[in-house]
């Protein structure tokens, strides 16, 4: 059985996969720290829109204002 969840959680020490470095590097430009604010800040606004853990990613649509 995992450890229950830490909402208190101030350090994230995971090991992240080749993948998921070059997302959070892609999103950064090259820095983890802020490749990791931006993807904070993406899933933000896709949650303020109706996006849910669990929904398809196809389930986001972007619209032209």
């Amino acid at each position: 059985m995992p450890r229950p969840c830490r909402t208190d959680t101030v350090q994230f020490r995971r090991k992240l996969t080749p993948a998921q470095r070059a997302i959070i590097l892609a999103a950064g430009n090259g820095d983890m720290t802020v490749g990791f604010q931006e993807l904070l800040a993406v899933y933000g606004h896709l949650h303020a829109l109706g996006y849910r853990p669990g929904m398809p990613p196809s389930a986001i649509v972007i619209r032209a204002p």
